[in-house]
């Protein structure tokens, strides 16, 4: 009996041949245009395109078209997903915060029937030989990063998490660190307190910027003046916590409560407040951000913001498995809220 071939069979072998005979090296037509100049319907044109995207010898870029993989071959499917997180990131995955990024994704990964492996390395012949073991990448994404967040794009489906890039068109998923922080002033502004300091963390991304600006709306919001002395520029370590609780004691008015950029910083406060025997949150109130393990395990435990990491996790790997199968996202930019857990290191401003 004689079966004649799909037709989108035939459009998957006539693009495989201009691949190979170097005809077609970067971009593919539109898909409407493909299907008037081969005669085919646009269906079958879009089902053949999907199957090369799915075998890795396409990759869809949104909004700007269809594109030949970097090497113009076949990838065989390897059922592993990359977290890549730049390596100047002290601690890298074993840090806190990061750690909990890496056990949602892996958790999730497991989920879907995939290994998660995880990379920092940037240079040139190692980001390639890792690439190649992967079907797709989901990359904290960091302003510096910018550049080889595009170069994995070239070859991979790729989602940010964290901080969106610049490239529109990557997809992201990030938590509304703005609101989180403004809902941190407001619970101490209901407490009573007024001299509020706030501690930061790196402000060369949209993550330190948003919380700082936060901060900032929060006191606005409560009839509060910004006093400049009362920020102090940390870099998310448990030392910048300690540096910065020392420089807030070393005020003539020092704060009466001090919110934390990331749970390490507070971390840092509260061990300075301690050294110097003051009580938290009898002397100072505390807040941090993340919600890290420790954050509910030390004594007082930790008021801090909880980031939503396990739905990170599933927005992430959701937006990726699609874009791995070629099919269009609902939405590209995800951004979860995240809120106050009260614990005990918040008090009521004591009455002068």
């Amino acid at each position: 009996m004689n079966v004649s071939t799909p037709k989108y069979v035939l459009v998957e072998n006539h693009i495989r041949e201009a691949i190979n005979n170097k005809q077609l090296v970067d971009r593919l037509p539109g898909e409407r245009a493909l299907a008037k100049e081969l005669g085919y319907s646009y269906m079958t044109i879009r089902k053949a395109i999907e199957n090369l995207v799915a075998e890795g010898l396409l990759y869809k870029v949104p909004t700007k078209g269809t594109f030949v993989s970097k090497d113009g071959k076949s990838r065989k499917k390897t059922q592993t997903i990359g977290y890549f997180l730049d390596s100047s990131i002290e601690s890298g995955i074993s840090s806190p915060y990061y750690s909990l990024i890496f056990k949602a994704l892996e958790k999730e990964a497991a989920r879907n029937d995939y290994s998660l492996m995880y990379f920092s390395d940037v240079g040139e012949d190692k980001l390639e030989k890792t690439v190649s073991k992967l079907d797709g990448v989901i990359a904290t994404c960091l302003p510096r990063l910018e550049k080889v967040i595009h170069e994995i794009r070239q070859s991979l489906p790729l989602v940010v998490i964290d901080n969106s890039s610049t490239d529109k068109s990557i997809p992201s998923v990030i938590i509304d660190n703005f609101n989180a922080e403004v809902e941190s002033v407001n619970y101490v502004c209901s407490l009573g307190h007024k001299r509020i300091g706030f501690m930061t963390g790196l402000e060369d991304s949209d993550v330190g910027r948003d919380r700082c600006a936060g901060y900032r709306s929060g006191l606005n919001n409560n009839g509060i003046e910004l006093d400049d002395t009362l920020v102090f520029r940390g870099n998310y370590s448990f030392e910048s916590g300690f540096a910065g609780a020392e420089y807030f004691l070393s005020l003539k008015q020092p704060p009466t409560a001090i919110i934390c950029a990331n749970d390490s910083m507070a971390l840092g406060v509260m061990r300075k407040l301690c050294l110097e025997g003051l009580s938290v949150p009898d002397d100072m109130s505390v807040i941090g951000f993340d919600d890290i393990e420790v954050a509910a395990q030390i004594i007082p435990p930790l008021t801090t913001i909880a980031a939503p990491v396990d739905r990170i996790a599933k927005h992430a790997f959701s937006m990726l498995m699609r874009s791995i199968r070629g099919e269009q996202l609902e939405f590209r930019h995800v951004a979860l809220d995240a809120h106050l857990v009260i614990r005990q290191t918040c008090s009521p401003l004591k009455s002068m």
